[in-house]
């Protein structure tokens, strides 16, 4: 597998991901004002981008082994 293109896809996604978690953390206000809760808005954000590296990991390195599984399946 091209781990250059893996990760290019990971990080590509991570952005899409954080830029979700952004977005997440300003719609769904906490109705609480303790500073805890206000604290784990930034949670969004990792959460979000690390779910979104692991989503285009793997659909990339899924991607990979069809296009290879397929040209074996072609030379045989």
């Amino acid at each position: 597998m091209n781990s250059k293109l893996l990760l290019f896809s990971g990080l590509i996604m991570m952005l899409v991901g954080t830029g979700l978690g952004a977005i997440l953390a300003n719609l769904l206000p906490t109705p609480y004002r303790s500073g805890w809760y206000l604290e784990q808005r930034p949670g969004y954000m990792a959460i979000g981008a690390a779910g979104g590296f692991l989503f285009g990991v793997s659909m990339e390195a899924l991607r990979e082994l069809k296009e290879q599984r397929d040209r074996e399946e072609k030379d045989s």
